[in-house]
């Protein structure tokens, strides 16, 4: 069955980083590149309230904003998306589709997510952040980031993918590759980075061990942060796109966040070039 990776886009600097991972892992797999863009129910429903406005950066201007509105921007925006979508594929040589979609971004991706091998988060799940992230658009967005690719190692049955899709990642940007290892005691830390460097090297990979206290969303957000990760992979897509708070946690980070099936046939290879 061919691989499908799915990416979750809007008009947000973390989408664009998010497209880009998504490229270069499609790239690297021989895989489809499939956008989605989200229409955000609640963005809607926060328009139908009185209090609701819209200020430009510029001016400082405040406006009322109108379901009509509303309606006309989500479609320049779609389309600005899978033109995006299109360039980056034909660069690429990828083979590639997208969809709209309308309701709440994360119950979408978790149902789309089902189907998919890969999901590579950028497009934003908060209405906090949604009608900001519209509101701001035309802000100059910020340099892309250069930091880590962050992976969650939790045993080798689990993580093994993952690893392999970080250390992917890392190649192609020349990045670092940050083992992030939940563990209970420095006896429990040291074995797990052994085990971690040992599946690494199957590739030829190379990876700093750094220890979580906990093995929550909350946590490695924090972690993200600290390091100034320019991704962050984990296993498990179902897990991270519940919704609650795992799901807002990631929500909160600047890096996309590429989410790993396990059993996923075609792992990246471990003679693969950067796909820079």
């Amino acid at each position: 069955m061919p691989i499908r990776i799915w990416v979750t886009l809007d008009e947000s600097p973390r989408s664009s980083a998010a497209l880009s991972a998504a490229a270069a892992l499609a790239a690297e797999l021989d895989a489809e590149l499939a956008g989605l863009f989200v229409e955000d129910v609640d963005l809607q429903h926060l328009v139908g309230l009185p209090f609701a406005r819209e200020f430009s950066l510029l001016s400082g201007a405040a406006r009322t904003l109108t379901p009509g509105e509303i309606e006309r921007g989500w479609r320049r925006e779609a389309e600005r998306m899978q033109r995006r979508l299109a360039e980056m594929a034909g660069t690429n040589r990828l083979r590639w589709s997208f969809r709209v979609a309308r309701g709440r971004v994360t119950a979408e991706v978790s149902l789309q997510a089902q189907a998919f091998d890969f999901v590579v988060l950028g497009q934003r799940c908060g209405i906090g952040i949604a009608a900001i992230g519209r509101a701001t658009r035309s802000a100059a967005a910020p340099a892309a980031r250069s930091g880590p690719v962050l992976v969650l190692f939790e045993d080798r049955t689990t993580s093994a993918r993952s690893l392999q899709t970080a250390a992917t990642l890392a190649r192609r940007d020349g990045a670092e590759l940050v083992l992030l290892i939940p563990a209970g005691d420095d006896a429990a830390f040291g074995a797990a980075c052994a085990a971690a460097r040992e599946e690494l090297g199957r590739s030829g990979a190379i990876g700093r061990c750094v220890r979580i206290a906990a093995l929550d969303a909350t946590a490695l957000t924090r972690m993200a942060r600290r390091e100034g990760a320019s991704c962050l992979v984990l296993a498990d897509t179902q897990r991270y796109l519940a919704p609650g708070e795992a799901g807002r946690a990631l929500d909160a980070l600047d890096c996309p966040v590429v989410l790993t099936r396990q059993g996923t046939a075609g792992a990246p290879s471990s003679s693969a070039a950067s796909t820079a």
